[in-house]
C-alpha cells in the first residue's frame, strides 16, 4: 500500500489506522477537524502539499485570557495569577476613552467569548473559539494531572514563565489528526493540480487573513502580550501522519468540491462553517469508501474506485405515512455501513496473513502468525496484553491442528485478531460516523432508537454549493439528485434507487421514492435554493 506523508515504517499502528490513515479517532469534536486542518494549513503558510515540520503558535495567553473565569472547572492558582498578570499588563495598552479600563478589557473578553464552539465539559485550555481570524485559531493544550490533583504549592515566587510549567501541546487528545488527515486529503487530491491547489490555499487565507481584521488584531495583542511577559515564543512544532493510497480519485473529488464551495458570495463566517460541515461529510464518505466490500489496493488511482465504491445513503425526508418505510430502510443501510467498517478490519488482517502465506510453506506459517500477532502485542495496554497472549496461544493450538489447510489458518488468524482488537475499534473508531453524522446534520435523531440518514438544512446549503458549480449557477432538479448520487451514493427519489439497485432490493413501490423525492423539492425551495416554474420544471440553484 502507497501512502502520503510520514509514516513510521517500525511503528505498530492499530488495524483501523493501517486502513484509513493516521488517523481518525471517535473523542475529536466535529468542530476540531475544521480547526486542526485550518492550523496545520496555516503552519504551512497556506500551502497544500507539505508534509514535512509545521508550526502553530500555542496563543496560551490568549486561550486563558479569554476561557480561564470564576467557573473554571480545573482551578488552579498558578492560572489565577497568569490571568492577573495579563489583565494587568493589557489594561496599559487599552484606550478606554473615559471607562474604566477593567470594563473594556472585560467587554473585549466577552466579544472573543461569543466566538466559543468548543467548551462543553472541558478545561480553558481544551476550549477553542471559532476562526474568525487567523489569530483565533487555538491549538489543543493539557496541564497533566489538572483534573485530578489541586496545585497546592504558593505562586507568589514564580515566575511568569514558570506559571505554564507542565503544560503540554502535543498528547492530541482531541486535535487526534483528524484535521492533518484532511490536510493530507486535500494535498492528495490536487497534487496534479497546482493551480487548484493554489486557489484553494489563496481563497482560505483569505477567509483567515484579510476578514474581521480588528478582532485579529486584539486577539494577536493579547497573546504577544503575554509572550513579553514569560519572554517566550510559544510554538507548537509538529509533523502530519499518513494518508494511505494518495492516488485514490476520491481526494481529487474532495478537493473539487473544497474549490466550489469556497468559490462563493457569502460571508467569511458562513463560509467557514460550510466548511466544517463539508469536512464532516468528507470524513464519513472516506470511511465508507475505504470499507466498501468492493475496495482493494489496485483500483484507487484508475478512478474506478468511485464507482465501484460508492455508499449507499438513503436520506428519508420527513412527511406523510410512507416516510415511514424509507426511515427503516435508510437505518438499515447506516446498520450495513457500520458492518462494513467491522468486515473491512477482518479482511485487512486476512491480507496480512494472505500475504505471509504466499512466502511461506503452511507448516512454517502458523508460527510466522504467531510472530506476527506477538508483535502486534507490544503496542497494545498491559491490561490487555494477557488476555491477548491467551487468544495467541488458543490460536497456536488449533491452527497446529489444521495442518496444511492454509484458507483455514488464515480465517482463523484474522478472526483471532479482531477478537482482541474489536473493544478498542468499536470504542475508538466505529462510533466517528454517527457522531460526526449527528453534529452535521446527516444522521438523526441526536438520541434515540432507529438512527437514520437525514439531510439538515446546512449540509443541504453546503452540498449545493458542491455539485453546482460556480460557473452553471443553476441546474435542474432531477440532474442535482444524479449528482448528488454519482458523487456520494445519496439516495432521494426513484431514479437513484434504481440505478443503485435499492428500488429491486427493498421491494418496495416506486411512489414511495417519488414521494420523498418531492418533499426534497419543497425544502430546498423553502430554503431559497430551489425554483418552481409554472410548468412544473424545477432549477436548483447556489446561495
Amino acid at each position: 500500500m502507497d501512502t502520503y506523508g510520514n509514516i513510521d515504517a517500525r511503528g505498530k499502528y492499530p488495524p483501523e489506522v493501517m486502513v484509513w490513515g493516521h488517523r481518525l479517532r471517535e473523542g475529536q469534536h466535529w468542530m476540531e477537524y475544521l480547526l486542526e486542518f485550518l492550523s496545520v494549513l496555516a503552519g504551512y503558510g497556506y500551502q497544500f502539499g507539505r508534509t514535512d515540520e509545521y508550526r502553530v503558535p500555542a496563543r496560551l495567553g490568549l486561550k486563558r485570557f479569554v476561557f480561564y473565569d470564576e467557573y473554571e472547572k480545573t482551578q488552579d492558582p498558578r492560572d489565577q495569577k497568569a490571568v492577573d498578570l495579563l489583565r494587568q499588563e493589557l489594561e496599559k495598552h487599552v484606550t478606554a476613552n473615559g471607562h474604566q479600563p477593567k470594563a473594556v478589557l472585560e467587554q473585549l473578553r466577552a466579544l472573543l467569548r461569543s466566538f466559543s464552539v468548543i467548551e462543553a465539559n472541558r478545561s480553558w485550555f481544551a476550549k477553542s473559539l471559532f476562526p474568525v481570524h487567523e489569530e483565533l485559531l487555538l491549538w489543543e493544550a493539557l496541564r497533566k494531572g489538572a483534573t485530578k490533583n489541586v496545585y497546592q504549592a504558593q505562586v507568589d515566587s514564580l515566575t511568569s514563565a514558570q506559571l505554564d510549567a507542565g503544560i503540554e501541546f502535543l498528547p492530541r487528545n482531541f486535535f487526534a489528526r483528524g484535521g492533518e488527515l484532511y490536510y493530507l486529503m486535500i494535498s492528495a487530491g490536487t497534487e496534479q493540480s497546482p493551480e487548484q491547489r493554489q486557489r484553494i490555499g489563496d481563497r482560505l487565507r483569505e477567509l483567515l487573513v484579510e476578514r474581521n481584521q480588528m478582532l485579529g488584531r486584539f486577539a494577536q495583542m493579547v497573546n504577544a502580550t503575554w509572550q513579553s511577559l514569560i519572554n517566550e515564543e510559544q510554538v507548537v512544532k509538529t509533523e502530519p501522519g499518513w494518508l494511505p493510497d494518495p492516488d485514490c480519485s476520491l481526494y481529487r473529488q474532495c478537493a473539487e468540491d473544497v474549490e466550489h464551495l469556497l468559490d462563493n458570495r457569502l460571508d467569511a463566517l458562513e463560509s467557514l462553517e460550510l466548511l466544517a460541515h463539508l469536512i464532516g461529510f468528507h470524513i464519513i464518505i472516506y470511511i465508507y469508501h475505504r470499507a466498501h466490500p468492493n475496495h482493494n489496493d489496485h483500483i484507487h488511482h484508475t478512478g474506478q474506485c468511485l464507482n465501484q465504491c460508492r455508499p449507499e445513503i438513503l436520506i428519508d425526508i420527513p412527511g406523510d405515512e410512507d416516510s415511514r418505510v424509507i426511515r427503516q430502510i435508510s437505518a438499515s443501510q447506516l446498520l450495513r455501513h457500520e458492518q462494513w467498517q467491522s468486515d473491512r478490519i477482518r479482511a485487512w488482517f486476512r491480507s496480512v496473513a494472505t500475504v505471509m502465506a504466499q512466502h511461506t510453506t503452511a507448516a512454517v506459517l502458523v508460527d510466522a502468525l504467531v510472530d506476527q500477532a506477538e508483535q502486534f502485542v507490544g503496542g497494545v495496554r498491559k491490561t490487555a496484553r494477557q488476555a491477548f497472549q491467551t487468544h495467541i496461544a488458543q490460536f497456536h493450538q488449533q491452527a497446529l491442528q489444521l495442518k496444511n489447510n492454509t484458507d483455514a489458518i488464515i480465517e482463523h488468524y484474522s478472526q483471532m485478531m479482531y477478537a482482541v482488537t474489536e473493544h478498542n475499534f468499536r470504542d475508538h473508531f466505529l462510533p466517528i460516523h454517527r457522531r460526526l453524522g449527528r453534529a452535521i446534520g446527516l444522521i438523526a435523531p441526536q438520541r434515540g432508537p432507529q438512527p437514520r440518514f437525514v439531510l439538515g438544512d446546512t449540509l443541504l446549503k453546503t452540498l449545493t454549493m458542491t455539485v453546482v458549480k460556480p460557473a452553471e449557477q443553476a441546474i435542474s432538479f432531477g440532474e442535482f439528485l444524479t449528482r448528488l448520487y454519482q458523487r456520494y451514493g445519496i439516495i432521494v427519489g426513484p431514479g437513484e434507487a434504481r440505478e443503485s439497485g435499492l428500488l429491486s432490493r427493498a421491494g418496495v413501490n416506486e411512489g414511495v421514492f417519488a414521494r420523498n423525492r418531492e418533499r426534497l423539492l419543497e425544502r430546498l425551495k423553502f430554503a431559497g435554493l430551489a425554483t418552481i416554474y409554472s410548468d412544473a420544471t424545477a432549477m436548483v440553484h447556489r446561495a
